[in-house]
């Protein structure tokens, strides 16, 4: 009659093999689908790209397609945002290469004219040797910094993307509520489709919802700050404009981190007073827009709130740089859409 400890040793045995070989096979696995991955990574970002821009274009197409047919009304809204890609893009480097002969002139006289004052100021901008870094400061952005045309050679070349990227976009636009609901009726569960259907479906466009009006504050705080820039004579309004658009899309604090730009510019150009009531203006509006305007969007679309967008922004940028910090973003939000969907069905079922 075998011992107790002596089955438990053989057991031990045959297990510790099953397991040695379930380690390998799963390294095994990870190894060939970090490869898969790395392989495919291009055409799958394009993937989840399109399904983004599907979702977000698909209200737009809708409502055009009330007055024209839906293939006009695609291929239109599809030229109006190229065109207005590629016009903003153009205009905000040719600003910026603009600004930066400005800058090339003004900083090195702003320099010389602390360098040369009494005072200990001008004597510790001596000390830092304040006038040759600067000018070699502005040397080095101006070597980094590409001109209008030069950006519209690189988007001629990169064409053939865009085109495949529009074209698989324009298909799931088509098709894409027909594939969802065919892989839902995949499930052979009725009950499960129903709770599928009515989860993931007020998700997307409470999600589409929440992005869309952050978008439409984005644009309006970038013309805004983009006017008022222009009205006070600085470099680059447009580009001012664009990364003060860019920036409030992160709630409770993007207004007043896309502001900074041209509060510098305020402070380098004009005026300690002037930069002063702007920096005035901007956090009155941010307290608003935190205490006011998003909590009433909220109601309509989706609460969002500011560790979130922050994390996965970071994170996408450090993996995949601004594209990926943006749909990385996008997608985050769809996530907290289906949780808010979840414990709302929770909540109604108690």
């Amino acid at each position: 009659m075998a011992s107790p400890t002596g089955t438990l040793e053989r057991r031990l045995v045959r297990l510790s093999g099953t397991g040695a070989a379930a380690i390998v096979g799963t390294i095994v696995g990870l190894v060939v689908a970090r490869r898969m991955f790395v392989a495919a990574h291009r055409p799958l970002s394009w993937a989840a790209a399109c399904i983004v821009a599907a979702v977000l274009l698909d209200p737009v197409v809708d409502r055009l397609a009330e007055h024209i047919r839906r293939v006009p009304a695609v291929l239109l809204t599809f030229l109006a945002l190229g065109a207005l890609g590629v016009g903003t893009t153009y205009l905000v480097f040719d600003e910026v290469e603009s600004a930066l002969d400005r800058l090339e002139v003004a900083a090195p006289t702003a320099a010389a004219a602390i360098e040369d004052r009494d005072d200990g100021v001008g004597e510790l901008a001596r000390d830092f040797q304040l006038g040759e870094r600067v000018t070699s400061s502005v040397r080095a952005l101006d070597k980094r910094v590409t001109s209008g045309d030069d950006v519209l050679r690189s988007t001629a070349g990169t064409a053939p993307t865009y085109l495949v990227c529009t074209i698989l976009t324009v298909f799931l636009i088509t098709y894409g509520p027909r594939m969802a609901k065919a892989a839902l009726e995949q499930d052979p569960d009725s009950a499960r489709r129903t709770r599928i259907a009515r989860i993931v479906g007020p998700a997307v466009s409470r999600a589409r919802s929440a992005l869309l009006f952050a978008l439409g504050e984005a644009l309006l705080v970038g013309l805004a700050v983009g006017a008022v820039a222009a009205a006070l004579d600085l470099p680059a309004p447009s580009a001012v404009g664009v990364a003060a658009g860019l920036l409030s899309l992160f709630p409770h604090v993007g207004l007043t981190l896309g502001a900074i730009p041209m509060l510098l510019l305020a402070l380098g150009f004009r005026s300690l007073p002037t930069a002063l009531a702007l920096l005035a203006v901007v956090l009155v509006l941010q307290v608003v827009d935190s205490l006011v305007v998003r909590p009433r969007l909220a109601t309509r679309s989706l609460e969002i709130g500011l560790v979130v967008p922050w994390v996965v922004a970071l994170v996408g940028y450090a993996v995949y740089g601004l594209g990926g910090a943006a749909y990385a973003t996008v997608y985050a939000v769809f996530g907290l859409a289906i949780l808010d969907r979840l414990e709302a069905a929770n909540a109604a079922r108690a």
